[in-house]
């Protein structure tokens, strides 16, 4: 007779803004919150080593950390399978990602308001992402399969989101590059200061606002050097910043 494995216990850090905000977000929805991401981790790391497509460097690494750290955060314990927690661990090794501030992303994306999603991951353009994406008749699918199966359940949450950075895809001038540590050959932008960095998407983007006067950059999945105040990059970049 099988049995099923018992799942595997892990704990995590979480800002006590976002838990808060997301608890009650789920219980509005009806669902446990183990249970629902159980569903859609899956395809979130998937995704996450996919757009994560540069790992981060030990210093990158190291800041997260410490401005992670910063934060008033509540010891979070999760039930996750075994086949999860393995896959994530790979990832976090592999990318230089630290798990709690994958966590905390994930969770403040979850549990955000539409107004703050804009100004995270759409600076430039705030709500007018929304109206371009619904110009896009191809983007309607996925809320189309929805509307047809609801009681499905959807494993892709932030498909809109992601199909809002499709449609400004061609501004960022992709270009093939091989990742020298994977050898593999990915699609990335350069930066105006000469910095190759991954396409912009949902982990990649850096969150320059605050919240309730706290920065957002320990919640970072990918992080510039040139984004660390007081590293040998920054330092270059305001070097160049001072020729302008």
């Amino acid at each position: 007779m099988n049995e099923t494995a018992p799942p595997t216990k892990i704990s995590v850090q979480i800002w006590k803004p976002i838990i808060q905000k997301l608890n009650v977000k789920l219980e509005n929805a009806c669902l446990r919150r183990d249970a629902y991401l159980k569903k859609i981790l899956d395809f979130e790391l998937s995704r996450l080593d996919e757009e994560v497509s540069i790992p981060n460097s030990k210093e990158s690494f190291d800041y997260v950390s410490k401005e992670l750290d910063a934060l008033d955060t509540k010891l979070v314990s999760l039930s996750l399978s075994d086949d999860l927690v393995e896959k994530m661990n790979d990832i976090f090794k592999r990318k230089m990602i630290v798990r709690d501030a994958f966590f905390n992303r994930l969770f403040l994306l979850l549990a955000a308001s539409p107004r703050v999603i804009d100004q995270l991951l759409f600076p430039a353009v705030e709500s007018e992402w929304r109206a371009d994406l619904w110009a896009e008749a191809d983007h309607y699918r996925d809320a189309i399969q929805s509307g047809f199966y609801p009681l499905e359940p959807q494993s892709n949450p932030f498909w809109a989101i992601r199909a809002g950075f499709e449609c400004y895809r061609e501004e960022q001038d992709l270009f093939d590059y091989v990742e020298p540590t994977s050898g593999k050959t990915i699609q990335v932008q350069r930066t105006v200061f000469d910095e190759v960095a991954p396409a912009a998407s949902l982990y990649t983007t850096v969150f320059g606002m605050k919240i309730g006067g706290y920065g957002l950059l320990g919640l970072s999945c990918y992080l510039p050097d040139s984004a660390i105040p007081g590293s040998s990059a920054s330092k270059k970049l305001n070097e160049l910043l001072d020729l302008l």
